[in-house]
C-alpha cells in the first residue's frame, strides 16, 4: 500500500492508557442471575461427572447468560475492544468445573474455538516446566512481547496469580497505527504489505514448505475496517531459520512497531486478580505479559484459563491473513 493512501483510524477503539483508564464502558460485574446459571451448570456437571469434553454446551440456553454475553460482545465490537469482568466466583468451583463454565459462557457469546489438542475447548496458561522445548508459548513462563491471538476474541480467566509480577499490558493497535502514520508512514506501509511467515509444523506436512508463499499483512483494511494481525513469532522464526532475510527498512518497521506498542502512554497495565475475566478483540488490541516469579509448588503456580471465540457477524478475514475461524473451519498458517 502506498503511504499516502493510509488514513488515520477513528473511533472508540483508538485510545491511550489515560483515556482508557478514564472510561468505564469496558468494566462489567456479573449479575446474580448469571451466577445462578453458572451454579446450575456446575451442579449438573458435578452430579453427572461431565467435563469440558463431555458437557453438552450446545444444548444450553440461558437467557441471562445470553444478555450478559451480548453486552460484552457489543463492548468488544463497538467500544474499546476490551472487556473486564470482576469477581467471577472461581473459589466456588474446581478447575475442571470452571472450564465447563467458561465454555458455556463462550457458547452464549460466539463460536468456541480450538485449544490444542482440542478442536474446541479451554486451555491452561501456565508454566508447565517440562524438559525440552515447549511448543505453545502459553506453557512457558517469563515475559511475552506485544502480540495478538489469531482469532476474533480471546478470553482469560485468572484462577491463581504468580508470586510476584506478571502484569497484563494492553494497547490499542489502532492508536499504535496512528502514531506510526504520523511519525513514519513509510514504515507503516511496509506493515500493510506484511512479511512472509514461518508456517506452523502442523501445516507443513511431509516435504511441505516451511514458509508462506505470500506476504502476511500486519495491518489491513477488510470491508472498510482497519485491523491489526501482529504475530511476531512466525516472522522471527523465519529469520532465525534462514528462510528470509529482512532488509533495513523491513527490520526498522518491526522495531518501530514493537517500540511504539510498548510506549508507557499507550499501554494500560492490568494486575489480574483471581476471578478477573479479561476479553480482548484481537482485531484492534495488542497485549503482552510482564516477567514474573512463580511459586515453586505446581498447585500454587500462576494459572489462567484461555478461551478463543469466533464472533458471529464479524467481517471475515481474507485468506492471506493468519486467522482462526470456527465457522469456516479455518486455522492459522
Amino acid at each position: 500500500m502506498d503511504a499516502s493512501a493510509i488514513k488515520p483510524v477513528e473511533g472508540p477503539q483508538v485510545w491511550t492508557a489515560a483515556e482508557f483508564a478514564a472510561r468505564s464502558d469496558w468494566r462489567f460485574s456479573i449479575p446474580d442471575k448469571v451466577i445462578d446459571d453458572l451454579d446450575t451448570v456446575a451442579a449438573e456437571a458435578r452430579r453427572s461427572g461431565m467435563d469440558q469434553d463431555t458437557y453438552p454446551i450446545h444444548a444450553t440456553n440461558f437467557p441471562a447468560l445470553h444478555e450478559f454475553g451480548n453486552a460484552i460482545a457489543h463492548s468488544l465490537r463497538h467500544g474499546t475492544g476490551v472487556a473486564q469482568v470482576k469477581c467471577f466466583p472461581v473459589e466456588r468451583y474446581s478447575t475442571e468445573e470452571l472450564k465447563v463454565l467458561f465454555l458455556v459462557l463462550g457458547h452464549h457469546m460466539g463460536f468456541v474455538g480450538p485449544q490444542a489438542p482440542r478442536k474446541r475447548g479451554i486451555g491452561e496458561v501456565m508454566d508447565i516446566e517440562t524438559q525440552g522445548a515447549k511448543e505453545y508459548y502459553y506453557h512457558r513462563g517469563g515475559p511475552l512481547p506485544m502480540h495478538m491471538d489469531p482469532v476474533d476474541v480471546v478470553g482469560l480467566l485468572t484462577i491463581r496469580k504468580a508470586m510476584q509480577g506478571g502484569l497484563s499490558g494492553i494497547a490499542s493497535s489502532m492508536a499504535v497505527h496512528n502514531v506510526m502514520l504520523r511519525e513514519r508512514a513509510d514504515l507503516l506501509a511496509l506493515l500493510y504489505r506484511g512479511y512472509r511467515n514461518r508456517r506452523r509444523e502442523s501445516r507443513v506436512g511431509a516435504g511441505g514448505s516451511r514458509l508462506t508463499d505470500h506476504y502476511v499483512p500486519i495491518y489491513a483494511d477488510i470491508g472498510g475496517e482497519t485491523i491489526c494481525a501482529y504475530l511476531p513469532q512466525p516472522i522471527v522464526m523465519a529469520v532465525e531459520e534462514g528462510l528470509i532475510t529482512l532488509n533495513n527498512a523491513e527490520q526498522e518497521a518491526l522495531t518501530l512497531l514493537d517500540a511504539t506498542a510498548e510506549r508507557p502512554e499507550l499501554v494500560y497495565q492490568m494486575d489480574l486478580e483471581p476471578g478477573d475475566l479479561q476479553f480482548l478483540n484481537n482485531r484492534v488490541t495488542l497485549h503482552n505479559r510482564g516477567d514474573y516469579a512463580d511459586w515453586p509448588e505446581r498447585d500454587r503456580r500462576r494459572l489462567l484459563l484461555r478461551l478463543w471465540l469466533t464472533m458471529p457477524g464479524w467481517t471475515k478475514y481474507p485468506p492471506e491473513i493468519s486467522h482462526t475461524d470456527v465457522e469456516q473451519d479455518r486455522t492459522p498458517v
